[in-house]
């Protein structure tokens, strides 16, 4: 989870709107409030009928002129036509995926939909300025506090009372949903079901979100970066604010019961966070988060006992980046990976259809699968660069078409070193150890809300 990033997959223009593909199961599953949003087929079938509509439209034109009909009438005629299109009541994606206008409709005819829709997707970079919201005034980095990981600072001079980010907020009415629980084990049953008497912590997700001790409130912030702004109580540079931007905020949502946000499924309100002072580029940005926050974390403190922890054990992100010392096998360290840890390797079904069990360059960003052991090693001699290995693995091969009816083990030989990663299994790492620290960071009592203090006395 650490410095991940967002690469361009081509040039984009200045005030180009940013997307990435979310895959078609998003928008499918949000179609009760969305609509049928146009999937990738959609456009392939709404071009169809543009390029069959083109040429009515040029026979349109020329009857129209043989019989004298104005310019001006004849283009309101041809807007009125391509509005009654859009109305059809037959509803389907590809309807949705025609341009929205006469006008759009003549330019994709000429150039493309997808044209139409990426200029309408491009803001000036005047609007921009004005109407839009710093998103790169911070940065994530290693904290200068201590155990507090990573830190959010600034990549400009901020001066007081200026923007330091803003932050929409994702509202969860009732904080409860992130609790976890024993399981209830039952051999009759294929899924465990959880034992609600047993509560033996909270999710990681409340730690980032905002919240108040007489409220079932979470209010949790997705702006870029805000996750890594720190607690400071003696001299925190920064606070947080409501947006007072309509375009982000909806004020009127403050006055709302709690139980109005059960059926609110996008985000509505917002915070922004605001220098105190000003802060120089390169200095950490920190918040209060309140009295309650600070002292839950000095009792954990206090009171935390570290598990134990094999003295041989190196975490998932170490072993992935030393690509050069040799990997134990399982017979030289059974316990070396310890339970936590998955290994994966990338090797195609078609090979193991093929029973062909030597691995090869093409083997690369294949079919990954779960290592069951690292059964050898091979150390390969270098004149000029540092030695390296291969090695043996059996890997866990599951199901796959009819090629592969049931699960497997397969043993690969010649497997490279950069072929291998390493990864926790779910809920396994360090974050999820047994009573590790969760608590929401407070919000001041001036600013909250009292139509949401549904949990007073």
């Amino acid at each position: 989870y650490h410095n991940r990033t967002t690469h361009t997959l081509k040039p984009i223009q200045g005030g180009s709107e940013l997307f990435v593909d979310y895959g078609v199961q998003w928008f499918k599953s949000r179609e009760s409030y969305m609509g049928l949003i146009p999937l990738e087929d959609s456009y392939y079938v709404a071009r169809d009928f543009l390029d069959r509509f083109e040429p009515f439209l040029d026979r349109f034109t020329t009857y129209a002129e043989e019989g004298g009909i104005s310019t001006a009438t004849m283009d309101k005629a041809k807007s009125d036509l391509w509005d009654m299109i859009l109305q059809s009541p037959y509803k389907s994606r590809p309807l949705s995926a025609l341009p929205k206008t006469f006008q759009l409709a003549q330019r994709a005819m000429k150039f493309s939909i997808r044209q139409t829709e990426l200029d309408q997707s491009i803001r000036s970079l005047e609007y921009l300025k004005n109407h839009g919201k710093c998103l790169d005034n911070i940065r994530p980095d290693n904290s200068t506090i201590e155990h507090a990981g990573r830190g959010a600072f600034a990549t400009r001079f901020l001066p007081r009372g200026s923007l330091v980010a803003p932050a929409p907020l994702l509202h969860i009415p009732d904080r409860s949903v992130l609790n976890m629980y024993a399981d209830l084990y039952d051999p009759e049953e294929v899924d465990d079901e959880p034992d609600l008497t047993k509560l033996i912590g909270r999710q990681l997700l409340l730690n980032y979100c905002f919240g108040h001790n007489e409220s079932s409130m979470l209010l949790c912030p997705y702006g870029s970066g805000t996750w890594a702004i720190n607690h400071n109580s003696e001299a925190p540079n920064a606070m947080i604010a409501w947006s007072n931007d309509p375009m982000y905020h909806n004020a009127s949502w403050l006055n709302e019961p709690v139980p109005f946000f059960d059926n609110q499924w996008t985000s509505g309100i917002a915070f922004e966070y605001i220098a105190l002072r000003d802060i120089e580029e390169g200095e950490e940005v920190t918040i209060n988060y309140g009295k309650e926050w600070e002292e839950a974390w000095n009792e954990h403190v206090k009171n935390w006992i570290p598990g134990e922890v094999h003295d041989k054990f190196v975490p998932p992100h170490a072993l992935n980046a030393d690509q050069t010392s040799p990997l134990r096998t399982h017979e030289e360290d059974e316990t070396m990976y310890g339970g936590d840890i998955n290994a994966f390797c990338d090797f195609s079904y078609e090979s193991i259809s093929d029973e062909h069990d030597t691995w090869e360059d093409d083997e690369m960003h294949s079919n990954e699968h779960v290592v069951n052991r690292i059964v050898g090693r091979t150390r390969i001699e270098r004149n000029l660069e540092p030695d390296s290995y291969l090695y043996s693995l059996e890997l866990i091969v599951e199901p796959y078409g009819d090629e592969i009816q049931e699960q497997m083990m397969y043993v690969v030989k010649d497997a490279p070193r950069h072929a291998i990663s390493f990864y926790y299994k779910n809920y396994r790492s360090e974050m999820f150890v047994e009573n590790a620290f969760r608590h929401d960071i407070m919000i001041d009592d001036i600013m909250f809300p009292d139509a949401w203090r549904n949990r007073v006395g």
